[in-house]
């Protein structure tokens, strides 16, 4: 498919001259190319040649959600759903039904540490190591993606793309308030500040110097007297990132990063016995890289390094929870080139080390090592049918090798309509505590140990999926069915309770995603996911809506910027206290509203669940809860 790598080599030669210069000719060429994604193959490729379902979530969509939480950011994308994890109002992300820990989350490609199933399956930490304003886009990949990412990747991938600095110098700094509607001190008021300074020091020398700074109060229960619905955060974080050209076609990226979280939330004990916990969560991220980019060829190699430290405070003489730090190191390289004009093939490994230092773990500390090799060919079988083929060997510590092959097909149909298929393997390897025979916990009466003889979690994936695109109007059906066994879950009464692989578990289901530009100034976007998830006795899986729907209208002016929308979550089941119960469907509401003072200024305003939902108003089953209604006002400057 002559087309198809012409199409790719002038993605890449554009994001060569972005990369180099900061002309308007350079933007315009990148404005009128196809969305380019990277997560779905590890190279540019069009959405439309993508193999699988990819959402992009814009700059501009960021901007108009105008949130610093990750989890905000991608709810109500096409196979999105949020999922409450029993501890202070958290929230986990869930692809199609699969669970958060099977959601590898990236930040430029580098994976952040598994926080929610390493450290504790009720924490949510790998979500906030990046303030929203720092990001360009987000890419979500719908699908097991083991076979360029290994581990983790069982259901998806979801990969924030940083904004890069320039050779044009600017500076920019975010206010926001939040104004929250709440009947005690604890209501969920807040506040965010951004600062970015970036450009170039050099012609060939690009940094930015990133920082932030945000809290959000706790919110009281209504349900529980003298405990929080919510728990309260406060953070800093900063970053530093350097682009250096030594050569034509040449650039090093250095990415440092470092921030500081206090969590608090007023709780109570098995026993009801009141008291406070307060988390401090320090995270660091350290990257170098290389990338070479020649017409269609493409390399690169880099090392990097992430690490989490989780610190517990408890008062009223209630004993904290064991300290842990996590530290992640990779090292991968891939190399990516033509061969004539049908083919295009990526190959690439990767070297990881993950270490985990608990005193619950046998000497305080226990350490996996990964290496992996991957291979995938995008074969042009015609001009309009483009076939992509790749596996990948892992090779894990704790439970040996795995193969994790892919296949798929786009068929270009005509210039509106693209169909896609395609088969992917995913599996996940039993993290650090789950595999070491020598861990033990024991809180009261509680005991958990680990097992040495666990299997990996996988997953079988399947999708038929279409794009019908016609001037103002464009849609885009998927029909997936994941296949999952071994499931690694806790077994046995509470007072030996061990992992084991105990269950299958089928989800089926369809995405569907619309947007209509209904006058010059004013936009329609849909999107829909039917969920059906059984597990082996054909007993409805928890957690799990089988209906959401979002919608949103966004309307654009001169200098004003209006926008409405709305997230509907079905009926569901979710286990609470050890008993599944029926919990009642819900919507959310937001609206908001911008305007462009001047060159250098825009004020923002929004509200947040208009109706001020509660979600402990309708079920005390609910793991989660939603910030009460929420006046947010905002600053925005640029220099």
């Amino acid at each position: 498919m002559q087309k198809n790598l012409t199409k790719r080599s002038m993605i890449c030669s554009a994001i060569y001259v972005a990369i180099h210069t900061t002309s308007a000719q350079a933007a315009d060429e990148l404005q009128q190319l196809d969305d380019v994604i990277v997560t779905a193959t590890r190279s540019e490729i069009s959405t439309a040649d993508a193999p699988g379902s990819v959402t992009v979530i814009s700059r501009q969509d960021i901007e108009q959600k105008n949130s610093d939480i990750i989890v905000d950011l991608v709810r109500s994308t096409p196979g999105v759903s949020i999922r409450g994890i029993g501890s202070g109002g958290r929230k986990s992300i869930n692809i199609r039904g699969m669970e958060s820990k099977h959601t590898l989350i990236l930040i430029d490609g580098k994976r952040v540490p598994s926080s929610n199933d390493v450290i504790g399956p009720n924490t949510d930490y790998q979500y906030d190591w990046i303030p929203g304003d720092q990001i360009e886009r987000i890419e979500i990949v719908r699908g097991p993606m083991s076979v360029l990412y290994g581990a983790d990747a069982l259901g998806g991938v979801i990969n924030i793309i940083t904004r890069k600095p320039n050779n044009k110098l600017s500076r920019s700094f975010k206010l926001n308030g939040y104004l929250a509607n709440g009947d005690s001190s604890n209501d969920g008021n807040g506040h965010n500040i951004d600062l970015r300074i970036s450009g170039g020091i050099k012609k060939n020398l690009q940094l930015s110097l990133n920082a932030q700074q945000s809290r959000r109060d706790s919110v009281d229960s209504q349900l529980k007297k003298g405990q929080s619905a919510i728990e309260g955060r406060k953070k800093q974080q900063a970053s530093l990132t350097m682009n250096w050209q030594p050569k034509e076609q040449h650039n090093i990226k250095l990415d440092i990063s470092t921030g500081q979280e206090d969590r608090w939330q007023d709780t109570a004990t098995r026993k009801k016995k009141l008291y406070q916990s307060r988390y401090d969560i320090d995270r660091n991220q350290y990257s170098l890289g290389w990338k070479w980019i020649f017409g269609e060829k493409n390399a690169s190699l880099r090392i990097y390094q992430s690490k989490v430290d989780i610190n517990n405070h408890a008062t009223n003489g209630v004993r904290a929870t064991t300290p842990q730090a996590l530290k992640d190191t990779t090292l991968e390289g891939n190399y990516a080139f033509p061969i004539g004009d049908k083919q295009f093939l990526t190959t690439g490994f990767e070297h990881r080390k993950e270490e985990l230092n608990n005193a619950r773990l046998k000497n305080g500390k226990d350490d996996i090592t990964l290496n992996a090799l991957y291979l995938q060919d995008e074969i042009d079988l015609t001009d309009n049918l483009l076939f992509t083929l790749g596996a990948r060997l892992d090779d894990h510590s704790a439970f040996g090798q795995e193969t994790s092959p892919r296949a798929s097909l786009v068929w270009s149909a005509n210039n509106k309509l693209t169909l896609k298929a395609s088969y992917g393997h995913g599996f996940r390897a039993p993290n650090i505590k789950q595999a070491s025979a020598d861990y033990v916990f024991t809180l009261g009466k509680i005991k958990v140990t680990g097992n040495d003889k666990l299997k990996a979690e996988t997953n079988n994936a399947f999708e038929l999926g279409a794009n019908y695109t016609k001037g103002k109007y464009s849609i885009d059906a998927s029909i997936f069915d994941n296949r999952v066994k071994n499931l690694i879950e806790l077994t046995g009464p509470i007072t030996n309770r061990t992992y084991q692989n105990i269950s299958k578990a089928h989800l089926k289901g369809i995405d569907l995603s619309s947007k209509v530009a209904l006058t010059r100034n004013l936009d329609l976007k849909m999107s829909y996911q039917y969920l059906d998830a059984k597990d082996n006795d054909d007993n409805t899986l928890t957690h799990r809506p089988r209906h959401t729907i979002s919608s949103g209208l966004a309307w654009d002016y001169k200098s004003w910027k209006l926008n409405l929308n709305a997230e509907y979550v079905s009926p569901q089941k979710i286990e609470h206290n050890r008993v599944t119960t029926d919990v009642p469907g819900y919507t959310l509401w937001n609206a908001g509203v911008g305007r462009q003072l001047n060159k250098h200024f825009k004020f923002t305003a929004s509200l947040d669940n208009v109706s001020d939902v509660r979600l402990e108003d309708k079920s005390p089953a609910f793991l989660h809860e939603e910030y009460p209604r929420t006046l947010k006002l905002g600053l925005a400057g640029t220099f």
